[in-house]
């Protein structure tokens, strides 16, 4: 879907960031799956100092109008050593994070869906060598592409050579509206990705895998990673059906105004919560998960999982080339980024969505990690350069890490500015455009129109204003060039235009074109 005019605020940042130079460029070739060193667990500072400074700094990211609001966890070894938590769960009614308040982690959930698929595997409940059509054997792709010659390990490493898929993604993960054998149809139109069998990183190979877990199912999937992998390790916090907390657990979907943040409407549901990105969760929950993959299926002193299962996943097994913020990334594993951060490995998985944003990683050789679980954010890479201030700081090199974070947050109040300046821009622009006089009443645009593919975008007047949903997609649309009837909307988090077409000046739109899709009314 093509972003317009005003971009989300992770695609826009990463744009204008300045990658953090000097950072060593891990091997590149390409491993063939075996299990990573152990970690040397690195000690502690011997006093508790660091918990303060951690603090300190995580306050004044909330204070500053960096971050709405936060929650923290770090992890030495198989433990977690600290949690905090910070700033507000909901502007409006003033209610702040706690321990226990969820976040929406969006792709973060890779790694847990990962961790499924590679335990159902350790047991012989699947075999990562065998084609998807063995578990799937209905599934088919468009010409030349074949189930059968595409294994569970190569969604694992997005090397499997599909493509985008749009309507897949489109209803798993933000309209909720399909069922497995739907999502088969869909799917006979996929056909091979330009990318080749070269890393691509997607949702689609991910959703694929959630129906391999449990075929003919709706959300099936939810179930395997609940029994295998959430309640050995405790995480009675994290879940993938939203309907079970109540709404004071949640952390609330913030943006940021360039004056401060406001609450935005929650586009989750249980349908839309998928296997590429589907869990609320605690940043403690989440450390569980991580203290456990630096110890390879170690917590607290007992192990829960076989040796080797957890640390196959953060091996090399695709190669990628490109930075994230502070942090160059040199590979995929199955289900995690590999990248280097001041020349140590960072194994990390991060998620955004709309009013959400999660930061989880961990050092295997230092035995440390780190989660940031965040509900608005000014600039997108703050809870990043909180994270490296947390490494630095524990390396025992206060001053380090002091000079370090400075400079850090220092780029961060110049792209939050930047940020600022740009809505301010886009407010202009969208003022401007909504004078723009149209050729028909808005009534004329009002409607249902469908798409065999994408499903249903109903179209209603609510005072004086144009309104569109799709399933549980919600977004008002707003005038973006009259002559051509196009409206702005943002049904997936970025601005995407829609083409009104109109059979003469009297009747009312009888079809529209969305993200390349034309859809008829009904």
């Amino acid at each position: 879907m093509r972003p317009v005019q005003a971009l989300p605020l992770i695609g826009l940042l990463a744009a204008l960031a300045t990658p953090t130079p000097g950072l060593a460029h891990a091997p590149s070739s390409r491993s063939s799956g075996a299990a990573a060193p152990a970690a040397i667990v690195q000690a502690l500072p011997a006093d508790r100092a660091w918990q303060n400074d951690v603090h300190h700094r995580a306050q004044h990211l909330v204070d500053g109008g960096f971050v709405a609001g936060m929650s923290i966890a770090v992890t030495r070894g198989d433990r977690v050593v600290y949690v905090g938590s910070f700033g507000a769960a909901d502007t409006d009614s003033g209610r702040r994070v706690d321990d226990h308040t969820r976040f929406y982690i969006a792709s973060t959930t890779k790694a847990l869906t990962t961790t499924a698929v590679l335990l159902q595997a350790s047991r012989g409940a699947l075999q990562l060598d065998a084609p998807i059509s063995r578990y799937l054997p209905d599934l088919a792709f468009k010409s030349p592409l074949r189930a059968d010659a595409i294994s569970v390990r190569d969604l694992l490493s997005m090397t499997d050579g599909i493509d985008a898929c749009l309507p897949v993604v489109f209803r798993t993960a933000y309209t909720g509206v399909f069922t497995p054998s739907g999502l088969m149809a869909l799917m006979a139109q996929c056909g091979p990705s330009p990318a080749g069998r070269r890393f691509d990183y997607r949702n689609l190979p991910y959703n694929l895998l959630g129906m391999v877990l449990a075929p003919a199912t709706t959300d099936g999937w939810k179930a395997v990673v609940r029994a295998d992998v959430l309640a050995p390790l405790g995480m009675t916090e994290t879940t993938a059906r939203l309907s079970t907390l109540a709404p004071g657990r949640i952390a609330l979907p913030h943006e940021a105004t360039g004056a401060g943040f406001r609450r935005i409407r929650l586009g989750k549901v249980d349908n839309n919560l998928h296997a590429a990105g589907g869990y609320f969760s605690t940043a403690r929950d989440l450390a569980q998960f991580v203290a456990a993959q630096v110890s390879d299926g170690r917590l607290d002193g007992h192990r829960l999982f076989p040796a080797g299962v957890l640390a196959s996943s953060y091996a090399q097994h695709a190669e990628q080339d490109h930075d994230f913020g502070p942090y160059h990334r040199y590979g995929w594993g199955y289900g995690w980024d590999l990248g280097t951060y001041q020349g140590q490995t960072l194994v990390h998985r991060f998620g955004s969505f709309p009013g959400y944003r999660s930061h989880v990683s961990f050092m295997p050789e230092r035995g440390l990690g780190v989660v940031i679980l965040s509900n608005g954010l000014a600039e997108p890479f703050a809870i990043d350069d909180l994270a490296d201030y947390i490494y630095d700081r524990l390396a025992a090199t206060p001053d380090v890490a002091d000079t370090r974070y400075a400079a850090a947050l220092q780029q961060g109040e110049r792209r939050k500015a930047r940020y600022a300046e740009h809505l301010r821009k886009q407010r202009a622009i969208q003022r401007t455009r909504q004078q723009q006089p149209l050729a028909h009443p808005l009534a004329a645009y009002a409607g249902r129109y469908t798409n065999a593919q994408m499903g249903t975008l109903t179209w209603r007047l609510i005072a004086g204003q144009l309104d569109v949903t799709s399933g549980a997609a919600r977004s008002r649309a707003d005038i973006y060039d009259a002559a051509t009837n196009q409206m702005r909307v943002e049904l997936t988090g970025g601005g995407e235009v829609v083409t009104f077409h109109f059979p003469d000046a009297s009747a009312p739109a009888d079809s529209l074109q969305y993200s390349g899709y034309r859809f008829e009314r009904q």
